[in-house]
């Protein structure tokens, strides 16, 4: 998963919509140009560490939700789900078997 900032502008403009804000409202929270917020969400300019910072905090999202669009928890490309939930499933099983002797 890599950096993408017309996808990252697209959720950050998502974000903006969900909370209700418009673009003009966004950027005097971020004490930025309307113009160059407007670019962001458009995916014509990226944003700074610390702008990502300060729109992670306004929206109450996470930085890997923000710029990368991946959840907490969510597994990497590649990960072999089938066998990480049979996995878990005999771990389960296991902790059940030791609860009975408790």
């Amino acid at each position: 998963m890599n950096y993408d900032i017309e996808k990252c502008g697209k959720r950050i403009r998502q974000l903006r919509i969900q909370k209700g804000l418009t673009q003009e409202k966004t950027a005097n929270a971020l004490n930025i140009d309307q113009s160059f917020y407007g670019r962001v969400e458009t995916g014509k300019k990226g944003c700074s560490v610390d702008m990502f910072i300060q729109l992670s905090i306004l929206f109450g999202v996470s930085l890997d939700y923000l710029i990368l669009g991946r959840c907490l928890g969510e597994l990497p490309n590649g990960a072999d789900t089938p066998k990480l939930k049979n996995t878990i499933g005999e771990l389960i099983e296991q902790l059940e078997e030791f609860k009975r002797f408790l």
